[in-house]
């Protein structure tokens, strides 16, 4: 076909391309210019023009890599789809969708939808079908499988004789070859039923099966039959289409479950559990697999292919009929619902993948479905605005929509409560570990009471709790007040929410709190009024005083008949109480994600989410204790990178691309809150309640990495924890401290044990970690030596220089002493010190004991086993945040990154200046992080804003809570190393490692903390 073609051939054509399946008219014209959307005949003008331009005519069938493929076609004069439909598909050629990312800002891996012939050999296919309506099956399910293409078995189920009779009718005039099966059932559990009662067996005797239904009512608000055929159009695309998907399965046994990409007008808020999750608890319980929280996939519409074997565990369970409950509308919260829900799960469960085959963009998603979210995504603060603008009255959400908290989740602070019982009241039976079991169960116990018709208040379940655990007074009164004490300490305005809130307020609309929660305005108008809420609101309604319910629906029930809820705008986050429901009155609603949801959607999750759960065979007690650990120090995520609900303009100091993608931090304050906080509050938290600083009198802080360590101790003293001893920086280094030793005990040794490798030249050597400076002409200077593999060259060398050595040795050792003694450090002393240092052998500790016979107790982030040489000199050393193995993993996930912030605005310490009264330290040149340094102070100071606000919203008692948190002090640099964390070139460009030391000059930390495996996969 060319583009000169005659009319009558292109009149030939036309019929070809309409009945292809592979034109798809609203899409061609959606990519022509304005002026082109309104021609008469599209296909011809795909013929004509568009064989000229090289357009696409459907998602399915990508242009330009089928004339790729087909070099012999002249691009622009030869029409890619004829020639496939003419010759390429007889020939076997494959062709690729458009794949089409932007479409619906797809940043996950993706793979182009392909049409292909069947595999051979060909596996057990199955098509199953409730056919409920069977004038949907006439017109809209048999017109495609008339096109299926392979041999199957259709497996159908109705609900009465009569109907079974007609739908036998049908499928024999349809479709006479067809190998089918027609059961009567009960119309019970929608679709679902019937699946899992009549065909589980035959399904499970099948490799594929596809499944379909007649439901003619999808999803409440949405056009049904246009989304209908959209999944039908999906699932079946064409007789290739089909092919690509089976040849799908079969290339790829992880695949599990292919859902269909669901139509525009599926909100995404349907991808969470709505009313349907206590139902969903007892199977799941069955099939040993966790409810999640948030958002997950499963293929909304309830039609998809899937792999028999991946739904296994569902099918094997024994249903029939009576497990689902007679049909009655719409409600959610049913069998059948929950059985919608759990097709994702189940096939997880099985380790097999869910894909999801977007028609409309021509691919399919690799492990994930969109969700839709795409739609929430393009929302800004204009578009709430604009809602406002037309409203007479706004209503706001207050908890996780104009208030977040530094908490994963409420359930935090019932926590924190039981970790302070069990310290105050060691002997409460039931045991204060049980506080937040116990809690749960009173407030039911309060709930039951007012027969599920009112709401209740903290009263009432503290009344509850102290009739069932029958604790002293003192008890019960301590944990109400912490509860309510940190429930208002922790949270935290939303400021784009807010923004909107006082845009209403400026706009003179009426304004409304409208809030589930047991809390009373006793206890919440603290809260409110520091957050400059009060002010703002005309009326409250709350659960504990209205008596009634959002996610019951009652308060929505009352709102109506006390407001004009016509013109009323509610603003919430929860997917159910705020927007279901609101949507089920038609009550306009204006949907802002939480920052919880907003952090379980990014691939953030699984790193602060696993580090919350402990080994089998971890005592309850110590489990409880990491969990608590983890909610407090990762909560503040939620309020640092999700404070604001949109992506534009986001948070400030960080930004991301779609909800699903990594954050990239752009203010060195977040980087020190995010990255640094965690882990930096954890060390200090377990410095500041370690036995063995109890009886010291001071810590010195070993410079560099003690320079901003010392800073943060020091805040912690002065504004917490006054019993702590003093401390001040200790300016030395490595290179000080292990030639000053040389001059008590000369090792030849020495330059192969102090440090980890080196590269360059003998004469540097000695010079970065002795301070042996060899004269320009030696040839010291062009022997190149490498360590480990020189060790015995090293050595030999050493012994020919020892005089040198020593010479240097004891320069170093009387200037280091006549500082010492300037601090009151000397041998003999009753002062018992302390040093603090970043780990990981204790070398400088231990040089140091060696070279002023003084012993140090050490306190590190990381021993590695070397560290227990300094007990041969008199000290100790401990590592806090990691031991031995760990330690060493430690080092490798997160020494670069952090000796890159922890510096000091100086070079190394090269010695010290005793011709002034006190000596004073001497420093190497200033290096690329002290050009940086305002940078890296910015850092500190956000890590310094991190610890400063837990310690507020706590109190200092939370350290104690902290002391099993390791594993999520250290989630944050996982995800940076991982990619789910990013950091904005201005910030990443200045992070450096000065390792002169092992040869190695200036490092870019960066590229040490992200291989190129670990980016490769970021950036995919």
């Amino acid at each position: 076909m060319t583009m000169t073609a005659p009319d009558d051939r292109i009149s030939a054509l036309h019929n070809l391309i309409s009945q292809s399946g592979l034109f798809e008219a609203v899409w061609y014209a959606s990519r022509l210019s304005a002026c082109e959307q309104d021609t008469d005949d599209l296909i011809r003008h795909f013929l004509t023009e568009g064989t000229r331009r090289q357009l696409d005519p459907g998602p399915l069938f990508n242009t330009a890599r089928y004339l790729k493929q087909c070099w012999h076609l002249r691009p622009g004069t030869d029409n890619a789809l004829v020639h496939y439909l003419t010759h390429g598909i007889e020939e076997g050629r494959i062709v690729e969708g458009v794949h089409d990312r932007r479409l619906h800002n797809d940043r996950q891996a993706t793979v182009p939808t392909r049409l292909t012939a069947f595999p051979a050999p060909l596996p057990r296919i199955a098509v199953v079908v409730h056919a409920f309506y069977p004038d949907v099956l006439e017109h809209s399910i048999l017109p495609r499988l008339k096109h299926f293409g392979c041999a199957y078995s259709l497996l159908i189920t109705t609900d009465s004789e009569e109907k079974a009779a007609h739908i036998g009718q049908l499928i024999a005039d349809s479709l006479p070859d067809a190998q089918s099966f027609i059961r009567v059932t009960p119309n019970r559990g929608r679709n679902f039923g019937p699946l899992l009662s009549c065909w589980r067996d035959a399904l499970l005797e099948h490799d594929l099966f596809l499944h379909l239904h007649t439901k003619k009512s999808l999803y409440t608000g949405s056009d049904q039959q246009e989304w209908r055929d959209t999944l039908l159009d999906t699932l079946l695309p064409t007789q290739q289409g089909v092919a690509g998907i089976v040849q799908r399965f079969m290339e790829d046994e992880a695949l599990g479950v292919l859902q269909p990409a669901p139509g525009p007008t599926v909100p995404w808020w349907a991808w969470t559990w709505l009313t349907n999750k206590a139902a969903a608890r007892p199977l799941l319980k069955r099939l040993n697999i966790t409810p999640p929280d948030g958002y997950f996939d499963y293929p909304a519409g309830g039609m998809f292919w899937t792999r028999s074997s991946a739904l296994a565990p569902l099918l094997e369970l024994p249903w029939s009929p009576d497990d689902f409950p007679e049909e009655s509308g719409q409600t959610d919260g049913t069998t059948a619902h929950v059985i919608e829900r759990c097709i994702g799960l189940v096939a997880r469960s099985t380790g097999c993948r869910l894909d999801e085959y977007d028609r409309s963009a021509g691919l399919i998603r690799v492990g994930y479905g969109r969700r839709n979210l795409d739609l929430y995504e393009r929302q800004t603060p204009k578009d709430l605005a604009a809602a406002i603008h037309t409203a007479t009255t706004v209503s706001f959400d207050l908890f996780d929509t104009l208030l977040t908290r530094i908490a994963l989740t409420p359930d935090t602070i019932h926590h924190a409560v039981a970790d302070r019982l069990v310290r105050t009241f060691p002997q409460l039976a039931p045991s204060g570990e049980d506080f937040v079991s116990l809690r749960k169960q009173a407030e039911h116990a309060a709930r039951e009471a007012l027969f599920g018709t009112d709401d209740v208040t903290l009263n009432d379940i503290y009344a509850a709790l102290a009739t069932q655990t029958g604790w002293p007074d003192e008890a019960l009164a301590l944990a109400r007040s912490e509860e309510v004490r940190i429930d208002q300490n922790v949270l935290r305005p939303r400021p784009a929410v807010m923004d909107a809130l006082r845009l209403a307020r400026a706009e003179g609309k009426r304004t409304l709190l409208v809030s589930d929660t047991y809390l009373t305005r006793t206890e919440l108008d603290p809260v409110l009024d520091r957050t400059g809420i009060l002010p703002l609101i005309d009326e409250i309604y709350l659960s504990s005083k209205r008596l009634a319910r959002k996610d019951r629906g009652d308060m929505w029930d009352l709102l109506r008949a006390t407001e004009q809820t016509d013109t009323l705008l509610h603003i919430g986050d929860n997917e159910q109480a705020d927007i279901q429901r609101t949507a089920d009155l038609r009550i306009r609603h204006h949907h802002v994600l939480s920052g919880l949801n907003m952090l379980r959607l990014s691939p953030l999750a699984p790193h602060v989410f696993d580090c919350l759960s402990s080994t089998p065979g971890t005592s309850s007690r110590h489990a409880e204790q990491r969990r608590l650990a983890g909610d407090i120090l990762l909560g503040p995520l939620v309020s640092n990178l999700f404070a604001s609900p949109f992506l534009d303009p986001g948070t400030p100091g960080s930004h991301a691309a779609s909800l699903t993608t990594p954050i990239t931090l752009t203010a060195p304050e977040t980087v020190g809150r995010v990255l640094l906080g965690p882990l930096l509050t954890t060390f200090l938290a377990r410095l500041a309640s370690h036995p063995a600083i109890a009886g010291l009198e001071h810590l010195h802080f070993l410079s560099r990495e003690g320079h901003f360590l010392c800073r943060l101790y020091t805040h912690l003293r002065e504004h917490w924890l006054p019993h702590l001893p003093e401390a001040s920086v200790f300016p030395v280094s490595r290179r000080v401290a292990i030639s000053a030793a040389q001059a008590v005990r000369f090792d030849p040794e020495i330059l192969f044990h102090s440090g980890d490798g080196y590269r360059g030249s003998m004469a540097d050597l000695l010079a970065a970690r002795l301070g042996v400076i060899v004269p320009d002409d030696d040839s010291l200077h062009d022997l190149i030596v490498s360590l480990p593999e020189d060790r015995a060259t090293t050595r030999n060398l050493t012994l020919l220089l020892r005089d040198a050595i020593l010479q240097q040795a004891h320069i170093s050792r009387n200037e280091l002493l006549a500082w010492a003694t300037s601090q009151g450090i000397e041998a003999g002393a009753e002062i018992r010190r302390g040093v603090v240092d970043v780990g990981y052998g204790g070398t400088i500790q231990r040089h140091l004991q060696t070279a002023l016979n003084v012993p140090f107790t050490g306190f590190y982030m990381a021993a590695e086993p070397g560290m227990r040489r300094v007990e041969k000199t008199g000290g100790l050393a401990f590592g806090l945040l990691a031991n031995g193995e760990r330690a060493g993993a430690f080092r490798q996930d997160a020494s670069i990154f952090l000796e890159s912030i922890l510096t000091a605005p100086h070079g190394q310490v090269t010695g010290y200046d005793t011709s002034v009264s006190p000596p004073q330290p001497r420093f190497a040149a200033a290096g690329l992080s002290q050009q940086n340094f305002m940078v890296l102070t910015r850092i500190i100071n956000g890590a310094e804003e991190y610890l400063s606000d837990l310690l507020e919203s706590y109190g200092p008692s939370v350290l104690h809570a902290l002391q099993h948190g390791t594993a999520a002090a250290l989630a944050p640099l996982s995800a940076l190393r991982s990619g789910a964390i990013r950091l904005s070139p201005a910030i990443s460009d200045v992070l450096f490692t000065e390792d002169t030391f092992c040869g190695r000059g200036e490092i870019r930390a960066m590229d040490e903390c992200l291989p190129d495996r670990a980016e490769k996969i970021s950036e995919k």
